[in-house]
């Protein structure tokens, strides 16, 4: 995406540099005075001296270079998806018309790191008058319950975002206070069991020890603290030989190394026969 440029500037933007290419190079701009300002502006800027230097040569350098035509214009955007466009533009901290040079790519740069969508970015400059930001989003994994809140977090726990979650009910819902750290290793072993992953409502984390499996039907799965993989495979294993995850059962316990218990629903109440009084 594309912040201040409008519909065909990508192409004035590239006549624009042609025209001072050629400008420079009918001024002598390699031998001249004006080449002396922007050699130093450009060397400044590879050197990182306009993130540190506030000296009145370097102040009348970036205003030369401003009044120059290198000046921004346009902010191209690559790699967004979730990260919200008035955040980001707002932490790089640019605006239209700032000189190119005098603006500071590594506290843009820092500041768009700490949003929480972003996992990496770098900002950098195309001359003659585009400021480039490029990030890598984190890729939301699960929604997140706590103390009655919603988050939707990546595979490494990060807090992404607690509005408009609507998008996100698809993901599964992990529970509890530790659950954002274990998340990665649960998910992983649902993964190489689809159909248990599949009939999930939710995974609750329990005293940070293991986790119990509510699904779809109701039925509570209690995994044990070790060996997570070993008691999956088992019910999944039944479940293709006994159909277990649809059997009238309140739940099962796995929590017993090699020992699987199963605990059924409660009889309903016999009906009152007819002579009978209510």
């Amino acid at each position: 995406m594309r912040f201040f440029a409008q519909k065909g500037d990508a192409s004035a933007s590239r006549r624009r540099a042609r025209l001072w290419t050629q400008r420079l190079k009918t001024a002598g701009i390699y031998g001249g005075g004006f080449g002396v300002v922007l050699g130093i502006a450009v060397y400044g800027w590879m050197g990182g001296w306009f993130s540190v230097a506030g000296s009145f040569a370097m102040q009348k350098t970036v205003a030369a270079s401003a009044a120059a035509g290198f000046k921004i214009n346009d902010i191209l955007v690559i790699g967004r998806q979730n990260t919200a466009p008035e955040e980001l533009l707002a932490k790089l901290g640019m605006q239209k018309g700032d000189a190119l040079f005098g603006v500071s790519l590594e506290s843009g740069q820092e500041k768009i790191a700490g949003i929480s969508w972003v996992k990496s970015a770098r900002v950098a400059r195309r001359l003659p008058d585009t400021i480039a930001v490029t990030i890598e989003e984190r890729k939301p994994a699960a929604l997140w319950q706590y103390r009655k809140k919603l988050s939707v977090i990546d595979i490494g726990g990060h807090v992404l975002t607690e509005e408009n979650l609507d998008g996100w009910k698809h993901l599964p819902l992990v529970v509890g206070e530790h659950a954002p750290q274990d998340v990665a290793a649960l998910l992983g072993l649902l993964h190489a069991e689809p159909d248990i992953a599949g009939a999930l409502a939710a995974a609750v984390r329990i005293g940070n020890r293991r986790w119990d499996l509510r699904l779809k039907n109701g039925l509570l799965v209690k995994l044990p603290e070790k060996d997570v993989e070993l008691a999956l495979r088992q019910l999944a294993r039944m479940d293709k030989t006994e159909n277990m995850l649809a059997r009238d059962v309140s739940h099962i316990d796995l929590r017993i190394a090699g020992k699987l218990v199963v605990e059924p629903n409660p009889a309903p109440p016999d009906a009152p026969k007819d002579n009978e009084q209510i």
